[in-house]
């Protein structure tokens, strides 16, 4: 609610956040989600459904399985639909120059110039600054992250992806940004960690799973750990992670392996997801 009090007043013209544009009398604005797109068995029947309920002001999200065939599906939608007003596609991942450069000559060549681009995906001012300079074809940015929390603190950019849904698997694989299939268990053993299905019945033989239930139907199966049991376990857990992780200048990330299992269903997943959406 502070964040969009606080951007009205530097100059942004909207905010994604409802409540804050009812009590302040704001500018509401936003398009859909991934995980919105990957709900529906293709990203044709995502567009057409969001454009039922927005006709007058839609705005797709191209990017979750490949963006220039998003914004050929999107273009088709706008067709089928016949949709007028306010229209355009968002860009949320990938080289957002490159990216805004290809959707303008699609969108142009299919006689839809007044259809606007839109970018985001952790955007801040530097990034803005350099697209802008570069005359990147992009009409208004989306910025989250980088003005909600001082980025000289420490802050967690937390992201909700979906990855099954009514029992069938799915994934983004935006650039950058792609996403595992199927519900999932991290394994922790004496070699390292191992990301595994949720369905396999066992990890590596000294592994032992570090997902579990805590809560069943809005309670609690246990009580909280108490604050001793939690450092203990925040020790053991540093301790396991590699010292070149560890550094504090240069850092290596730790890059944790999947099981067979879930490498397969990402590979099907994936192939299916580019054939659904036509990539």
């Amino acid at each position: 609610m502070a964040v969009a009090r606080a951007s009205a007043m530097v100059g942004f013209v909207a905010t994604s956040n409802v409540e804050g544009a009812r009590r302040y009398g704001l500018t509401v604005a936003g398009t859909m989600a991934h995980s919105f797109v990957e709900a529906f068995a293709s990203e044709r029947e995502a567009f057409v459904a969001f454009a039922e309920d927005h006709p007058n002001r839609t705005t797709f999200l191209v990017d979750t399985y490949d963006t220039l065939s998003g914004v050929r599906t999107a273009i088709d939608t706008i067709r089928a639909l016949d949709l007028a007003g306010r229209l355009g596609i968002r860009l949320d991942s990938g080289d957002l120059d490159a990216l805004a450069r290809g959707a303008r000559s699609l969108l142009d060549d299919a006689g839809l110039p007044h259809a606007r681009i839109f970018a985001s995906g952790g955007l801040d001012e530097h990034e803005v600054h350099e697209l802008v300079q570069a005359g990147a074809p992009v009409d208004a940015f989306g910025v989250g992250t980088q003005l909600g929390v001082s980025a000289d603190a420490p802050y967690v950019d937390s992201v909700y992806k979906l990855t099954e849904y009514a029992g069938r698997p799915v994934l983004k694989l935006s650039a950058g940004k792609a996403s595992a299939p199927g519900r999932k268990q991290v394994w922790r053993g004496q070699a390292g960690d191992l990301i595994a299905l949720r369905d396999e019945r066992s990890g590596p033989p000294d592994g032992a799973p570090l997902l579990e239930p805590v809560m069943r139907g809005g309670h609690r199966l246990a009580d909280a750990p108490s604050l001793a049991d939690a450092r203990e376990r925040f020790h053991a857990d540093l301790a396991a992670v590699p010292t070149k992780a560890l550094r504090l200048m240069h850092p290596e990330h730790v890059v944790v392996p999947k099981s067979e299992a879930l490498q397969a269903l990402t590979e099907r997943t994936s192939a299916d997801a580019r054939g659904r959406s036509g990539g």
